[in-house]
């Protein structure tokens, strides 16, 4: 099998060789300028194939645009790394680094070796690029307040043409150029297979697996919830997950996997830990009532900072009712910042002060139904001496 050749644009390096106007280097790519123009220009540096009259194969873009106005791509190729400007033979790499040289001017100057031109690639064949150097003007255009930007590039210098393997008479008489372009969409879709084959190794590392077979991966080592977590969360549990497996069910592992999803150490509170206080009658059925109610029961005390939103306090409380162990019974506690009434405050956690607020009857506050809180009083009772029947 022939090696393929491409490059690849990935990095901050790969971008800085070439020119750019009105455009930014991101951690994904190129992107175009807040606030200074509503478009912007960057050519690459010349891609060397090193074969004269070589065919360029196609270019796969990763890009965020919005609509085809948004990004254009002009690709260029020629034989030559030299111009004649002005009666003046010159290098494109130090026509394209020039700053003295308007963009204006420079397309000008490269148009007659223009091969193709498109609004918004995504994966283009470049049939009519044929020659060993290769370079692209991009550029890029505010739309309604949306800026465009450039993820990744991927420009194939060469392919295993498909057409070799048939009999020389497809290969001569004309008959070549149709069937190359019609045989070349076949062969890029067998090439991205290959590649994805080649590289599925790299799939089972949960820091550089693709996000949607982060889920796959989870379901092998017993992780049935994973898309209550976040992306980076999940690829870091993942990645010492099959020690952690070792001593599933202890408290040891409880504490990593509810820290790994908050971001920072849960407070357990088991019910021997309470069996200290038996000898003070008052303080003993205070804290029986407020954190435990049996020997099966553990409480898990968790910041409010840490899952700030209803939708991940809830996410947590699904995560823990999926790593409890059967016989255990854990019961989620959030603890607001402040000191308030009727609620749990430890000092060095959650004891602060917070800012005062007026009583406003506008619809929105409540004060708690005392018949309400009686029924959940009663049903959260009734759970517990069926519980209580089940541990027996």
């Amino acid at each position: 099998m022939d090696q393929l050749r491409y490059f690849v644009f990935n990095k901050k390096k790969d971008y800085e060789f070439g020119y750019r106007k009105d455009i930014r280097i991101t951690k994904q790519g190129l992107a175009l300028e807040e606030g200074v123009s509503d478009s912007g220009v960057f050519i690459s540096r010349l891609l060397d194939s090193g074969e004269e009259g070589n065919q360029w194969h196609r270019a796969v873009i990763e890009s965020e645009g919005y609509g085809d106005d948004s990004i254009r791509f002009y690709f260029y190729c020629s034989d030559d790394p030299q111009v004649s400007v002005d009666g003046r033979e010159c290098y494109w790499e130090e026509i394209i680094g020039n700053r003295e040289i308007s963009p204006e001017k420079k397309h000008s100057l490269m148009e007659p070796f223009l091969v193709h031109n498109v609004a918004n690639p995504q994966d283009i064949m470049l049939y009519h690029a044929r020659g060993r150097y290769l370079w692209m003007e991009i550029q890029l255009f505010c739309q309604a307040g949306f800026l465009p930007e450039i993820h990744h590039m991927k420009l194939y210098a060469g392919n295993r043409s498909f057409l070799s393997y048939l009999p020389m008479i497809y290969q001569t008489g004309g008959r070549e150029d149709f069937l190359g372009r019609f045989l070349g969409m076949f062969e890029a879709v067998y090439q991205d297979l290959e590649e994805r084959i080649a590289d599925s190794a790299r799939q089972l590392d949960p820091m550089a697996a693709e996000p949607e077979f982060l889920r796959w991966l989870a379901r092998w080592v017993g992780i049935f919830d994973a898309h209550l977590w976040h992306e980076q969360k999940l690829r870091f549990l993942l990645e010492g997950i099959v020690k952690k497996n070792l001593i599933r069910g202890t408290r040891e592992y409880m504490e990593h996997m509810i820290g790994t999803f908050t971001g920072e150490r849960p407070f357990f509170l088991e019910y021997g830990e309470i069996e200290q206080y038996r000898g003070n009658d008052r303080a003993y059925q205070s804290l029986i009532r407020s954190y435990a109610h049996g020997p099966y029961e553990v409480s898990v005390l968790v910041r409010e900072q840490a899952v700030p939103s209803l939708r991940e306090q809830y996410a947590l409380k699904k995560m823990i009712e999926n790593i409890q162990p059967a016989h255990i019974r854990m019961h989620l506690i959030i603890l607001r910042p402040g000191i308030y009434l009727g609620q749990n405050v430890y000092a060095g956690v959650n004891s602060m002060l917070v800012a005062y607020e007026h009583a406003n009857l506008n619809g929105v506050a409540a004060i708690p139904s005392i018949v309400g809180a009686a029924e959940a009083g009663a049903e959260e009772e009734k759970k517990d001496e069926e519980f209580e029947k089940l541990s027996i």
